[in-house]
């Protein structure tokens, strides 16, 4: 078991930090303490996935996750989701593969700026892939 302390924040509105706890068996959970959202539970195979769906929980309240797993220029890679649990990822540079200098933990901080929705994300992603072509 790990705990941690994140931010949230609705843009211009509120900021908050919540305590999270992830603990590993055969999949991860995640388990969030929130002052506006409760407790809740996320489970899924990495440490991506079960932030991408607490992401998924807050942000139709217009809220958003300040870590670099909410960054719209990260991405993990497939080898880091399963091999390495999801833990890190990888800020991307269009026009240019994405290496270890670029790789970083999830819940490191991010600004307001930097994070969006997880369909932001998506697209950052779905550009830079197209960027390599």
């Amino acid at each position: 078991m790990s705990i941690y302390y994140i931010t949230i924040a609705s843009p211009g509105v509120a900021e908050e930090r919540c305590e999270i706890e992830f603990t590993r068996d055969a999949s991860i959970t995640l388990m969030v303490k929130s002052q506006r959202f409760g407790i809740m539970s996320f489970v899924d195979d990495n440490w991506f996935g079960a932030l991408l769906k607490f992401r998924l929980r807050i942000e139709p309240e217009g809220y958003l996750l300040l870590c670099n797993a909410a960054r719209k220029d990260a991405y993990p890679s497939r080898m880091m989701l399963q091999m390495g649990g999801g833990r890190k990822i990888y800020i991307l540079s269009f026009g240019l593969q994405a290496s270890d200098e670029g790789l970083v933990n999830v819940l490191d901080m991010a600004t307001i700026d930097q994070v969006g929705t997880v369909e932001e994300q998506r697209i950052g992603y779905e550009n830079w892939l197209r960027s390599l072509k």
